[in-house]
């Protein structure tokens, strides 16, 4: 699939059709088994876990080692098992703390650490709760020494410290209009509360109050060996890695024992909807679920899991063949029944369109009821059984998994037998076991709903549902319901025409027959080019080029057009010779003006500043800035491979004038914590161009 981000400037062109080319394969197979008899259980497998071998060290650090000589590599995975930290409003240190181990210690400087690892063809990672190396037997000595000295010599500089904060920062205003990650966020939030470890999450304020000191006391409070656990696998002998990990990580001093008492939780008295309004979602995220008291040493935690994966693990859940199957609302819908030493979580979630939003919440209430009170039949369990069996076999065959197992006994306190008798404990479980179980923890009468989607077209029939709906904003503080009236005054007209007065007036703008462009973008440290003609009427040219060769070309020449990449020319979609057909380049907003399909959509709020935002096409939303009138940012909805649409936008600033005219110099494409950021070096206004430039390469 060839994902398209089209980024669209009215001055300047329409900047990029295509950034990046994600392939997806998939092969598909089918069998037909007839399932009108469910087979019967046979006996459960017999599982040799081996014989993992552990000591303790003074510090406390428990070590665990597998001997697997099958490959000529080791690795060794630290788990620094913290109790769960409340942050507070520094929340964020921790991960800042994170992304600054391992690049560098007081004995080797950053360059030359990062070096080395490199030359070895090696991995290596440390973080506030723990680390990972992997590396050739040969060079595994040296790479776990390099861990060592990370671990306990860490290098936190003024420099590097500042780097990983404006980089947190940036991360954190990419995500602002994310509604998955708003969601996320809001619903443990709430569920949780704002006091708990599991419900804080970072926010500008949070991490700019975050000193190096803060970090540096971080890493000496929590950066401990006495509840540590350390697990080698690989080509290795023990009596020969014993005292080397003696050697290395008996510096590691010893701390203080943590005790942090986690706040009381709790679960709603009834069903309650908490919504939160982002005017730019295109669908609706649900989370539908409740909290648990439940760990792996429950004898519930096998039924449990049983009677999830039934509900919501997977394809064939009936929650994916309702929502999916059924009723097409999704392109998926789960569940997760997550146990935990200190409280455990139920959740059953789908991003829904939007005129579903209340069918698909009503259907997800209905299922998890169903199952609660009626059970799930033995064809059903005899098919999850069959699954759990399967993939805990294969499991067992990576030497990892092994010393996993090993760690988790004793750092869940578990039975020493506990993974010798997995399987057996699985295959008891009876449909009766599976009922009282999900009727115990599904709490179908005291769920709690997240909605976050766009409200003016999703509320209404929301607040026809028989329960209370809540609002929150994007932080999760309490608001009111929002208010959709359009503010007086405010049209497509009244937008645009303060859009063309901005940028020099419609005369100005109309006598523009044609401009060219180059702007540059860097790129892993390579220089990105993009070369941009339009004219009128609807003529196009675009080129990005790397190093000095061509990677993308796509031209219009008002009737027909093709992109061309790699020696390859494909004609453009039927649907974008509409669009460009249908355009006023360079200048949409004078064709909007007149375009009955353009629709003012919201009132929104960013960076501080008051936007009109309007509907330009199904997928296609700008927004202009109130104040100023001058363009602020567009945004695309894009495909992915599962059907889903993401946001894609780009921000337009620094206007600078051009024979009367105002072009933004900077057009910025956020991509993750990243951003793409285009530089124009030159802007021409009414260029000579003819038909030769515009001529489509067969």
């Amino acid at each position: 699939m060839i994902t398209y981000l089209k980024v669209q400037n009215n001055n300047i062109m329409r900047y990029l059709k295509i950034i990046f080319f994600i392939l997806i394969f998939s092969n598909l197979s089918f069998s037909q088994i007839d399932r009108s008899n469910p087979p019967k259980s046979g006996p459960s497998p017999s599982i040799d876990l081996g014989n993992p071998r552990s000591f303790e060290m003074d510090n406390g650090m428990k070590v665990i080692v597998v001997e697997n000589n099958k490959l000529p590599r080791a690795f060794a995975n630290l788990d620094i098992d913290n109790y769960p930290d409340f942050e507070g409003d520094i929340k964020g240190v921790s991960s800042m703390l994170g992304a600054m181990m391992g690049n560098g210690t007081k004995n080797q400087l950053k360059d030359s650490y990062n070096e080395e690892v490199d030359y070895m063809g090696a991995t290596l990672f440390l973080s506030a709760s723990g680390g990972y190396v992997s590396s050739l037997k040969r060079y595994f000595p040296r790479v776990l020494e390099m861990m060592a000295d990370g671990l306990i010599n860490p290098l936190f500089t003024k420099s590097d410290f500042q780097k990983e904060k404006n980089v947190a920062l940036e991360g954190i205003k990419s995500i602002e209009k994310d509604v998955q990650t708003i969601a996320g966020r809001v619903h443990s939030k709430l569920r949780y509360g704002s006091t708990h470890p599991y419900g804080e999450f970072e926010t500008e304020e949070s991490l700019n109050n975050i000193s190096l000191k803060d970090v540096q006391n971080y890493y000496k409070k929590y950066a401990i060996p006495n509840n540590s656990f350390l697990t080698i696998v690989g080509d290795v002998k023990f009596d020969e890695i014993k005292p080397l990990i003696e050697s290395l990580f008996g510096k590691w001093k010893k701390g203080k024992e943590l005790n942090y008492k986690l706040p009381q939780t709790n679960n709603l008295d009834n069903i309650e909807i908490n919504f939160v309004d982002m005017p730019n979602a295109v669908q609706s995220e649900i989370y539908v679920g409740n909290l648990m008291d439940i760990s792996m040493t429950n004898p519930d935690f096998f039924a449990l899991k049983l009677g999830n994966q039934i509900l919501g693990g997977g394809a064939s859940g009936r929650l994916f063949t309702n929502l999916r199957e059924d009723k097409g609302f999704t392109y998926g819908s789960y569940s997760s029944a997550s146990t935990s030493r200190y409280t455990g979580s139920f959740t059953a979630s789908a991003s829904v369109r939007n005129e579903v939003t209340d069918s698909a919440v009503n259907e997800i209430i209905k299922e998890i009821k169903l199952i609660t009170e009626e059970g799930v039949t033995e064809e059903e369990l005899s098919s999850v059984k069959e699954k759990y069996v399967g993939s805990f076999i294969m499991s067992t065959e990576q030497p990892s998994t092994i010393a996993g197992f090993a760690t988790n006994i004793d750092k869940f306190n578990l039975a020493s037998d506990f993974y010798e008798t997995y399987l057996e404990n699985f295959q008891s479980v009876t449909v009766d076991d599976v009922k009282r179980v999900l009727n115990k923890y599904l709490l179908g009468d005291n769920l709690r709903v997240m909605v976050v989607g766009k409200g003016q077209d999703i509320l209404t029939s929301l607040e026809e549902m028989p329960y209370d709906i809540m609002y929150f904003d994007k932080n999760g503080e309490p608001t009111t319901k929002p208010d959709f009236s359009t503010p007086t005054g405010i049209t497509v007209e009244t937008v645009l025409n303060k859009y063309i007065e901005a940028i020099g007036g419609k005369e100005k703008v109309e006598s523009v027959n044609a401009v060219s462009m180059l702007a540059e973008a860097e790129v892993q440290g390579m220089k990105l080019q993009m070369v941009s003609i339009q004219a009128k009427p609807n003529k196009m040219v675009q080129m990005m080029m790397m190093m000095g060769n061509t990677m993308m070309k796509m031209v219009f020449d008002g009737e027909k057009g093709a992109v061309s990449q790699q020696g390859m020319s494909s004609p453009l979609p039927e649907s974008e010779i509409q669009e460009l057909i249908n355009s006023t380049l360079p200048f949409e907003e004078l064709g909007w003006l007149n375009d009955s399909n353009v629709k003012f959509s919201s009132v929104d709020e960013e960076d501080g500043k008051t936007l009109h935002v309007l509907e330009v096409s199904k997928n296609s939303f700008v927004a202009y800035d109130a104040e100023t009138g001058l363009k602020f940012k567009q945004t695309e909805m894009g495909e992915m491979p599962d059907g889903s649409k993401i946001p894609q936008s780009t921000y337009f600033d620094d206007y600078r004038e051009i024979n009367g005219v105002l072009f933004p110099y900077l057009v910025k494409t956020p991509i993750g914590p990243q951003s793409l950021d285009f530089n124009v070096v030159n802007i021409s206004v009414n260029p000579q161009v003819s038909d030769s430039d515009f001529i489509i390469e067969e």
